[in-house]
Order: structure tokens, then C-alpha cells, then sequence
């Protein structure tokens, strides 16, 4: 469900609409026979070509792992409402390449096709524009500020617990904060565990690619957390949120306004339908590409930084004409379904290390200090975000589980989770804003406590 489908009806209505709801016997728009025969045999194509095809044939792999697993685990009963297909996209590629099933063409093709592609950029950059250019001018406006105490608050929090409870059990402040709490706050493995681990062998004794070790498994078991928390958070809200004030806002972060209907639902022509999506497509890539420029000329801030601020500042000081929002819009749609299973399998078979999240499973403490971080993030973020006047559990989902996912894939597979693929970018902001601020945080505490 795209933030175009999000409507008001009630908790108990939408949840009983849920559970009576048939399985979906379409993948991709095709029949469930007849896209997973298709399937099978792009797989077999592709496994069966000695040399790479392209970016044709990698679509083709991505997408058709993706919709598979999408639909798997969107049909399975209580499975799906913990965000079951997204956690099969993430784990199962993953799990085929490490026992060898996963053909090595198809390996090889894919990760040649995510590293000079730019996919990634590619997704984030349609969802971030379409999410902002297509938002309500109030909610930027209210939301956007605001949304930087509950991060504050979480980060601080999360440190602070996870430094006494270290303390307590023994392993020592140091450990919790920079080997569990750190690297799960921090954005990832590029943004977060990586400089984590330099900042750790400034003052430690061994290289950090001996400490990225360590801290590359807290990020993957936290993303996995993440995903099942947004679909608990998502559930919750259906059943329970009409209970308490201010505690769902059905996709709307700030209390008071609403999201609107979305005008790319209204096309009727498929030429004009076209046409808006190809200014749709031009547009997110132009503005990516200032933001890269930017980016160079001040390396301390990430590109998506400065597209969010970009379309922000568009979004509150120029008045866009309806057409222009209609092809973010409507790019941002057709990217947020056909696109967010397929980059979920590519991440899976490039990113996800099993054996690191197996070497997890022996030690439950530190299963327990990283799940405890999850918890601690999404439960400070929503209650602080309440003070502000944010709904409980918007603001736990952007302030909390933004700060402890993967960074800007684990963005998408949260809100896939959460149903809130509109939150995209508060999510933007908790990672790469928030995961700054970690950085500079634990420059700060290293000396002291390494």
C-alpha cells in the first residue's frame, strides 16, 4: 500500500478488512501462474549465460526474485502481518548464496549490475522527491523541525542505557556503546559501521577491518528487528490506535494535518499517464544530480541530505503547478511497487553476510543488547515525539526504527513493513542526519571509554 492508499477509515474496520482479505493472485500485474513459470525461466536463462547480460537481464533476476518472495510472504498467514515479505526479500537470497544454491552468474550479474548502476540512488531518489514534492506543505512544515528532538532523545538514551547495562553485566560501557548501540544507530554499514570502526581503531590496538567485524552482524540483526517492529507498530495501530490519542496517524506524522489524495490516482489517459511519469522520472534524477554535486563540494553531508532540503525548500517557497506534482507523484508510485522487492533481493545478495548473523545466535547477550536497542529507539522516539506533537507511532517509526535500520535500504523495508512508504523522508533524515550526529557522538566518548 503506497501513501496514495492510506485513508481514514477505522482501526477496526481496516483490521478486519485485513484478515478477511483474499490472497493476491497477481505478481507484478500477471497471474501468479503465469509470472512464477517466467520467473523460473529468466533464473535459468541467466544461470545457464556465461557472461553478464546487463542491466536488462539483472531487472529481469531482481524483479523476478522479488515478486515471488513479495507475494510468498505477503500470503502466509500472521507471517505477513510481521512483515513477511520483506523479510523473505532480505534473508532468502541471502541464505541461497550461502549454502550455494544461488548460481554464480546470477551473483555475479547482480552485483555487477547494483555497483555501477547506482539502483539504489535510483529508488531512493524517485521515493524521496515524490514523498516530499507530493506532501502537504503543512505537514513539512510542522513535522519537519520537529522531528529532530525525538532523534536527539533517542540517541541519548540508547547510549546511555546501553552503557549502564554494559557496566552492569561486565563486558564494559565501551563495548555496549561502540560495538552494539553504535553501529545500530549509526546508518548502516557504509555511514555507520564502517567510520565506526575507524573511529575504534584510533583508539584501539588493531585495524578497522578488524573491528568491522564485530560490528557488521549488530546492523544486520537490527534491520531484521526493525522490520518485524514496524509490522508489530503497523498491526498495533489497526486494532489498538483508535484507543489512545494521538497514537496512529495512518501515515501523517504531525498531528492536525492530513495526507492528501494524491492526484496521479485520478489519470485516466494512458498518454498523459506517460508523459507525467517520464517528467516524474527527469525530475528525481535531476535534482539528485545537484544533490551530488553539493555533496561534493561539502563531502561531510551525504547526498540525500541535500535532496531532502532541496525539495523542501521547493516545496515551501514555490508554488508547483498541479501537473509537475502529479509526475513526482506518479513515478514515485510506480517505483514504491514495482522497484522496492526487486532492490531488497539485490541488497540480500550483495550486503547480507549469513554467516556474520549466524555468529550471532551464540551469544544471546548480544542478541539481547541489540534487540534492547531497537526497542529502546522506537519507544523513546514515539513517546518524546508525542510531547511534540507527533503521532506515537509515526514518530516511532521515523525518529526510532529511521536511527537503527540499515540506513537507506532499511528505510524502504521498514516502511514496506510499516505500510508508510510516505515517512520516507523523516527515515532519510533519522539516518543520515541522526547517524551523523552518532558519529560525532562517539568521537567524543572514545578516549574516555575505549
Amino acid at each position: 500500500m503506497t501513501s496514495r492508499e492510506v485513508k481514514e477509515d477505522s482501526a477496526q474496520a481496516e483490521s478486519l478488512q485485513e484478515n478477511k482479505q483474499p490472497i493476491d493472485r497477481t505478481i507484478m500485474g500477471l497471474p501468479v501462474l503465469a509470472f512464477i513459470p517466467m520467473a523460473i525461466i529468466v533464473l535459468i536463462a541467466v544461470s545457464l549465460t556465461t557472461e553478464g547480460t546487463g542491466m536488462t537481464a539483472a531487472f529481469a533476476v531482481v524483479m523476478s526474485l522479488g515478486g515471488v518472495l513479495m507475494w510468498v510472504g505477503s500470503s502466509i498467514p500472521y507471517f505477513k502481518l510481521i512483515g513477511g515479505g520483506v523479510i523473505l526479500c532480505i534473508l532468502v537470497p541471502a541464505i541461497f548464496k550461502y549454502f550455494g544454491v544461488l548460481p554464480g552468474p546470477i551473483e555475479g550479474l547482480v552485483t555487477s549490475f547494483y555497483d555501477t548502476s547506482g539502483f539504489g540512488e535510483f529508488v531512493v531518489a524517485a521515493l524521496i522527491t515524490g514523498s516530499i514534492l507530493g506532501m502537504p506543505r503543512g505537514l513539512l512544515i510542522k513535522a519537519g523541525a520537529r522531528i529532530l528532538i525525538p532523534i536527539i532523545a533517542t540517541i541519548a538514551a540508547c547510549l546511555a542505557v546501553l552503557g549502564l547495562i554494559g557496566t552492569i553485566t561486565g563486558v564494559g560501557a565501551g563495548y555496549a556503546i561502540f560495538f552494539v548501540a553504535g553501529p545500530v544507530l549509526g546508518g548502516g554499514v557504509a555511514a555507520g559501521a564502517i567510520p565506526i570502526s575507524e573511529i575504534i581503531a584510533q583508539n584501539g590496538d588493531q585495524p578497522a577491518s578488524a573491528y568491522l567485524t564485530a560490528l557488521v552482524p549488530a546492523v544486520a540483526v537490527a534491520n531484521i528487528i526493525c522490520i518485524i517492529v514496524a509490522a508489530v507498530l503497523n498491526a498495533v495501530g489497526k486494532k489498538q490506535g483508535h484507543r489512545l490519542r494521538a497514537f496512529n496517524g495512518n501515515g501523517v506524522l504531525a498531528q492536525g494535518v492530513k495526507l492528501p489524495e494524491g492526484t496521479a490516482e485520478n489519470l485516466t489517459s494512458p498518454t498523459a499517464a506517460v508523459k507525467l511519469a517520464a517528467t516524474g522520472f527527469f525530475l528525481a534524477g535531476a535534482l539528485f544530480a545537484v544533490s551530488n554535486l553539493l555533496s561534493d563540494l561539502m563531502p561531510a553531508l551525504h547526498a540525500y541530505v541535500f535532496l531532502i532540503v532541496i525539495c523542501a525548500l521547493i516545496k515551501v517557497f514555490i508554488p508547483l503547478p498541479d501537473y509537475v506534482e502529479a509526475s513526482v507523484d506518479l513515478w514515485y508510485v510506480f517505483v514504491a511497487n514495482a522497484m522496492i522487492p526487486a532492490i531488497l533481493v539485490a541488497l540480500s545478495i550483495i550486503a547480507i553476510n549469513i554467516e556474520e548473523v549466524l555468529s550471532l545466535i551464540s551469544d544471546p547477550g548480544y542478541i539481547a543488547m541489540t534487540l534492547l536497542t531497537v526497542v529502546i529507539a522506537a519507544v523513546v522516539a514515539g513517546f518524546v515525539g508525542w510531547l511534540v506533537k507527533l503521532y506515537w507511532i509515526e514518530s516511532a517509526i521515523s525518529a526510532g526504527l529511521g536511527l537503527a535500520d540499515f540506513g537507506s535500504s532499511g528505510d524502504l523495508a521498514v516502511l514496506q513493513a510499516s505500510q508508510r512508504l510516505n515517512l520516507l523522508p523523516f527515515l532519510s533524515i533519522s539516518s543520515r542526519i541522526g547517524g551523523g550526529i552518532v558519529l560525532v557522538t562517539l568521537s567524543v566518548l572514545a578516549p574516555y571509554l575505549l
